[in-house]
């Protein structure tokens, strides 16, 4: 590069600068040029399109013309990245056909600037400006835009103002202008205008006077189409005012705890949630705390801990104690806040009072216990009826046949005397369903102390026929004054079901052997039926030993009724029954009865 004399003085500026003569060619530039255009310190450039490319026209002209020129031009930098650079070129003083330029990177600027004006164009923002001295209006494309109006239309101020809506809108506008014009004083109003396709639109005008010696010569502002955001924003105040009303009728209290400064602030529905006033309440944790039920304090606390720390979102039942000392129980959900080192910082929930509910809750659970109970008593009413009527008239029937077989002669009186024992078993047992009939009509399930032998003797003496064909040897190990909670025709059935069960499925390669013991624990008493038959093969029947209608054997009898029944009455009883048994070693039942 050659460096005339006269441009020594341009090396130390602290700005870059070139100086350029009337073809463009670079003469001398100044220290920071070369950093600026990211170049070495000793770079040449020829001509000044090297710098630029052929964006250098207007210089070109105005070289030529001996003028200034200032225009902004593009450069790429090293890094591929676009920068904008001002230039301002003039001619020298005392100097011959040389131009100073002088270069200035606005790129931060320019992407300002675009910014702000893609930004306008994203928040449809436009503007305006109403001229009072020459009687115009100016409006921004984009202002058109929002009216819906084509791009040559020139508006007034009367057509300005009939865009509004009739009505409120239109009013209101005419007078915040009006004040405007009048007082100078600004307005930010948002209204609907009917644009001219005939759409309707919330937008937003901002407007300000502008004042000459005290006196409104025009106004300017900015107009913005707010009808998405308006719109949402007017649905939303619908939903709070629904959400507000659903809050307030359900009794639910909103809450925030600020966790770092421990502060609690409540809504007005939490302080009529817990009974007590807002003078009371010190915005603390321990104020929430302190009125939970001391027996849910502990549990409380802890799940509020476990949210805390993340483990588990807060959504619990617990039991406050009200300012009337009254109990309530509450249902709390929250959220836990935090900070980007996941820190807590707010928890924010809402109370429910759910006490209705888990009153009715707890009502219906009662009746449907008592259904339940109504209906087993029901069904053993209807299994009773069936089962031992029908062993009580099979032993009557066994009897008459006896009776009238050959093997009868000159026993005559003693089947008949059989005979009238099982009539009046059947009586009994008629009486006992008729007790039963009694306590399914009144729905009481009060058990009873019942002697367990008298009851065991009389089942025995109800089929004595079947016993004696069956030659089973009945072993009773159960003193006299053993006494059981009970009802006594449900232990009738189900000492019945036992033995004729003993009986049916007994082995036919040996006598049957049949031992009923008791055995008094603690708490409990115990009564076992231990048989030498046919025995159950558990792991194929276990599960539907119960059953209803579930048989084992291939007997022509069972109907597979007897072992449901004796379950239901058992539970009926509180009680339970359970068996251990092994396939041709024979079967244990054992009676549980509660003290």
């Amino acid at each position: 590069m050659n460096v005339k004399p006269t441009h020594f003085a341009l090396l130390d500026s602290p700005l870059p600068i070139v100086v350029l003569d009337k073809d463009l060619q670079l003469l001398s530039a100044s220290k920071v040029a070369a950093p600026f255009f990211e170049q070495p310190k000793d770079f040449q450039y020829a001509h000044l399109n090297e710098i630029f490319g052929k964006a250098c026209k207007g210089f070109a002209v105005a070289a030529k013309q001996s003028s200034s020129h200032i225009e902004t031009l593009p450069i790429i930098s090293k890094n591929g990245k676009q920068r904008w650079i001002r230039t301002s070129m003039l001619p020298t003083t005392g100097e011959a056909e040389t131009f100073h330029v002088y270069f200035d990177d606005v790129t931060e600027g320019k992407i300002q600037f675009e910014l702000a004006m893609q930004a306008k164009k994203i928040a449809k923002i436009g503007s305006w400006k109403v001229d009072l001295l020459k009687n115009t209006v100016t409006w921004s494309a984009i202002t058109k835009e929002i009216h819906e109006v084509p791009e040559d239309f020139v508006p007034n101020l009367e057509q300005g103002i009939n865009f509004y809506k009739k009505g409120e809108h239109r009013d209101k506008i005419i007078e915040v202008v009006s004040e405007c014009m009048e007082k100078g004083k600004a307005y930010d109003v948002e209204l609907v205008i009917v644009t001219a396709k005939g759409n309707e639109k919330w937008v937003r005008a901002i407007g300000e006077a502008e004042i000459s010696n005290g006196k409104t010569i025009g106004f300017q502002g900015v107009f913005q189409d707010i009808d998405d955001i308006k719109r949402e924003r007017l649905r939303n105040q619908v939903m709070d005012d629904r959400m507000r009303v659903a809050v307030e009728s359900a009794n639910i209290g909103i809450w925030d705890w600020d966790i770092v400064k421990d502060e609690l602030i409540w809504d007005k529905n939490m302080f009529a949630l817990f009974g007590i006033g807002q003078e009371e309440f010190d915005g603390a944790y321990d104020a929430w705390e302190s009125a939970v039920h001391p027996e849910d304090k502990e549990r409380a606390a802890y799940e509020v801990g476990l949210a805390l720390e993340g483990k588990k979102d807060f959504d619990t039942e617990f039991r406050i104690t009200k300012g009337d000392r009254s109990n309530a129980h509450i249902q709390g959900r929250a959220q836990v806040f935090r900070d980007e080192q996941g820190r807590p910082l707010r928890m924010v929930g809402i109370n429910a009072d759910i006490t209705k509910i888990k009153r009715k809750d707890e009502r219906l659970r009662k009746l449907l216990e008592l259904t339940e109970k109504q209906n087993k008593k029901l069904l053993n009413f209807a299994h009773i009826v069936s089962h031992n009527l029908r062993s009580n008239s099979s032993n009557i029937s066994m009897l008459s046949g006896m009776l009238l077989s050959e093997a009868a002669k000159g026993r005559t009186d003693e089947f008949m005397g059989m005979i009238q024992k099982s009539s009046e078993k059947l009586e009994e047992t008629l009486n006992q369903l008729n007790e039963i009939i009694k306590i399914q009509a009144t729905s009481k399930s009060d058990l009873t102390q019942i002697r367990v032998r008298p009851v065991l003797d009389d089942v025995c003496e109800s089929i004595n026929a079947i016993i004696k064909a069956s030659k089973a040897k009945i072993s009773v190990q159960i003193k006299e004054d053993l006494k059981v909670w009970g009802i006594k025709p449900y232990l009738a059935s189900i000492f019945l079901n036992l033995l004729t069960n003993s009986i049916k499925y007994r082995n036919p390669d040996k006598g049957l052997n049949i031992k009923i013991k008791a055995k008094v624990l603690e708490n409990q008493t115990i009564l076992s039926f231990n048989d030498n038959g046919l025995g159950i093969d558990l792991k194929r029947h276990g599960k539907n030993l119960f059953g209803m209608y579930k048989t084992f054997h291939a007997h022509k009898d069972a109907k597979g009724i007897g072992l449901f029944i004796s379950k239901n009455q058992m539970e009926a009883m509180n009680g339970k029954i359970e068996v251990a048994s092994q396939v041709s070693k024979g079967s244990s039942f054992y009676l549980y009865f509660k003290h």
